[in-house]
């Protein structure tokens, strides 16, 4: 298999206001191949309930991305990643160019990973 054929899909589900989750999603696209278009954004499901919106990023081969870019978020949004450890770390770490990103908690398989972080509009300037 070449490079450019091999796949590393982390999904991620997001929770949050919409607006945010969206801001999120549209960094993350503009870094990663995604299972969403551009234009489909997230909407809130039901009221008084929360809502998770979920999507799958593929982030292999790792030259193909770029940083994520700086994003403002009204709130903090909860974001969990799954898949192979190489593939979550590389999204984690990615995630840290464009958010300020605390891990919440973390679970180790056989051969997958899941982190939850927590990820904040960066504080520059």
């Amino acid at each position: 298999m070449k490079v450019a054929d091999r796949h590393e899909e982390v999904s991620v589900q997001l929770t949050g206001s919409p607006q945010d989750a969206d801001a999120v999603f549209g960094a993350l696209l503009a870094a990663y191949p995604c299972d969403r278009d551009a234009e489909e954004h997230v909407h809130e499901a039901g009221h008084g309930h929360p809502t998770v919106w979920s999507a799958t990023y593929d982030v292999a081969p790792a030259d193909v991305a770029g940083p994520v870019a700086a994003t403002p978020l009204g709130a903090p949004v909860a974001a969990e990643l799954s898949g192979s450890y190489p593939a979550v770390d590389r999204l984690a770490k990615a995630l840290t160019s464009g958010f300020a990103v605390e891990v919440e908690h973390a679970v180790s398989g056989d051969g997958e990973k899941q982190l939850r972080l927590l990820l904040r509009s960066t504080e520059r300037g």
